[in-house]
Parts: structure tokens; C-alpha cells; sequence
């Protein structure tokens, strides 16, 4: 989440600066590959620099694997978590049941408020971040609890 004066940069915005960023870094390299004297195009220098570009795809790759690791880390640990608190409002809601019908009017107040919380972070326009920690998503639970 954002905080203070920080923007977002969208996708498209990085991926011109890379592809920018790549664009020139061969042009460079073109104009070197001129200007470099033969001793330091021969065999060893290629091999050197070949080992060196391994060196940092394997890093990327090590990077990228450690990314989606933790993402799918950060998944799971939610799920779990939304599943937990989705067994315990229906562990509520049949403790409320076994109180027969003087805790009707609980039981139809809990179905609003899981109702509403629902739709407040679940919306047809997709799950909207600013809502999962709002004042109103917090004053309606605790609202309800008292």
C-alpha cells in the first residue's frame, strides 16, 4: 500500500525503461566492439564474459525462483487464514443455532455483517486493496461485535 507522496509506476512505464535501458546498452557495446583493441577480443576475454553472463542469469534465476517462492508462500499462509476465520463464523453461527430462536436476530446481524464485508472487499470490479483494512470495514465489525 501506498503511503505519503509515492506514486505507482505502471507496468508499461518499466518495461519501456528496460527495453530503453537494453536498447542502449547495445548500441554501446556495438561501438565499443570497434573502438576495443584485439587483445581484448581474443578467446580468454570471450570466455570470461560468457562465464560471466551464466553467472548472472543463474543469479536471476535464483531471484525469480526466491520471488515466486515467497508469493506462493504469502498465498497459502491467506488461504489458510480465510478459511480459518470462514470455520469460525460457522462455528459461531451453529452456536447461535443450538441457542434456538432468542438468537435469531444474532444469527440474521452475523449473515449481514459476513454479507457486507464480503461485497465491501469482493466486488465485481475485483478485489480492491483500499478496502481490506478501511475504517468503515473496521467501525462495522466492531460495531457488530459489541
Amino acid at each position: 500500500m501506498l503511503k505519503g507522496n509515492c506514486t505507482a509506476v505502471s507496468s508499461i512505464a518499466i518495461a519501456l525503461a528496460v527495453f530503453g535501458g537494453s536498447t542502449c546498452a547495445a548500441l554501446a557495446g556495438m561501438v565499443l566492439n570497434v573502438k576495443l583493441p584485439d587483445r581484448h577480443l581474443d578467446d580468454n576475454s570471450k570466455d570470461v564474459v560468457k562465464l560471466v553472463m551464466g553467472l548472472i542469469a543463474t543469479m536471476s534465476a535464483l531471484v525469480l525462483s526466491l520471488l515466486i517462492a515467497s508469493a506462493s508462500t504469502i498465498y497459502d499462509r491467506q488461504n489458510s487464514e480465510l478459511r480459518a476465520v470462514s470455520a469460525n463464523i460457522l462455528l459461531l453461527d451453529q452456536t447461535l443455532e443450538s441457542y434456538g430462536p432468542g438468537a435469531k436476530a444474532a444469527r440474521d446481524r452475523l449473515r449481514d455483517v459476513v454479507r457486507q464485508t464480503h461485497d465491501r472487499i469482493w466486488s465485481r470490479e475485483g478485489v480492491r486493496p483500499e478496502d481490506l483494512n478501511s475504517v468503515e470495514t473496521r467501525s462495522a465489525a466492531k460495531g457488530d461485535v459489541e
